[in-house]
């Protein structure tokens, strides 16, 4: 009796130490024929799931919590079908809008995002003891400043920053450098709710699941890294567009998985077999068998990755400065600019 008393006492400190590793969940960015959800959402390691605009998958299995998202004005009706949703149900948690920082998405500038949120999001729900996402930026980190400051200002509050990233296969340090950065800057928990490589980066299959099984492990040993979703909710013959690549798919043609679901969905370390797996993880099936004669070798860079680099890198050179220059250590006024970094009032429990 007295050994299983310890043994629990051990992994109860050990759990506590580790808050990352308990509170780091893996998700879905449902975006395919809601008949293939089972199948994905049995998987143990999935635990949530969103779509940009529509509502509950009913195909997906109940221990995986539905998380609803305004994806922003151009979406009006769809959003109003979420709230007539929520009235009935509750949610545990709200995200906000879709990359506001790109003209082909939701495209709004910080301050009209930031009363947007306050009035269809923050004050109707706020009573509700609902948590709250930020807007899903795609690179601008600027823009995310200037969108909390002013929320803020208005008296609401962000529990926790959410994010995409796209890019090459090769770029798994500035993967982390963006992710690292962010939570500097503002100081908050963080979901990456899109995360995958581009199809302009010429990867190979063995080269997008590396960079995945990479990415995941990594973030999860990040104890502000609340979920990740990777974008692979499609058919691998039928990519959502042209900008993510195919081979991030979770889904070969008629449903079955890729053996990246089986990784995504199984295992917690790059190359290490589950096992509940029944020894699958490990197996290719010839189409995904590395297809080292396409042309792996180009690292392409595109035009929201090199604006991505370019604030990443100009963050790091004023960072720098202030640390030399005593008149740089004074309050900043210049929130567009960037975030105060010890914002702690409205982290995620």
């Amino acid at each position: 009796m007295f050994s299983v008393v310890v043994t629990f006492l051990g992994a109860l400190v050990l759990s506590s130490s580790f808050p990352g590793v308990a509170a780091f969940r893996r998700g879905l960015p449902w975006a395919v024929d809601n008949r293939y959800a089972p199948a994905l959402g049995s998987l143990p390691k999935i635990s949530w799931y969103y779509h940009w605009a529509d509502g509950p998958v009913p195909e997906m299995p109940t221990k995986n919590e539905y998380v609803p998202m305004f994806w922003g004005p151009a979406q009006w009706g769809k959003w109003n079908a979420r709230l007539a949703e929520m009235r009935a149900r509750t949610p545990k948690r709200i995200l906000a809008f879709n990359e506001p920082d790109i003209a082909s998405q939701s495209n709004m500038n910080p301050y009209y995002a930031a009363q947007l949120y306050m009035d269809q999001i923050f004050w109707p729900w706020n009573s509700k003891g609902i948590l709250f996402g930020s807007p899903a930026i795609a690179w601008n980190l600027n823009w995310m400043g200037t969108f909390l400051s002013e929320v803020r200002r208005r008296g609401g509050r962000v529990d926790f920053v959410c994010v995409h990233w796209y890019g090459s296969w090769r770029d798994i340090e500035q993967f982390k450098s963006f992710i690292r950065q962010t939570h500097t800057r503002f100081g908050k928990n963080i979901w990456v709710t899109e995360v995958g490589i581009t199809t302009a980066s010429w990867p190979t299959t063995g080269q997008v699941k590396t960079f995945m099984m990479n990415a995941v492990s990594w973030l999860s040993t990040q104890p502000y890294v609340h979920r990740v979703a990777w974008f692979g909710c499609f058919v691998n013959s039928n990519p959502v567009d042209g900008f993510a690549s195919g081979k991030n798919a979770f889904f070969k043609p008629g449903g079955a998985l890729t053996d990246m679901a089986y990784w995504y969905g199984y295992s917690d370390w790059p190359n290490k077999r589950s096992v509940n797996s029944r020894h699958r993880l490990l197996i290719r099936d010839k189409e995904e068998e590395d297809d080292s004669e396409h042309i792996g070798e180009l690292n392409h860079c595109d035009e929201v990755c090199q604006l991505r680099n370019a604030q990443l890198e100009e963050y790091e050179k004023s960072h720098k400065r202030a640390e030399t220059d005593i008149d740089a250590r004074e309050p900043e006024n210049d929130f567009e600019a960037r975030e105060p970094e010890n914002d702690i009032d409205a982290r995620e429990p």
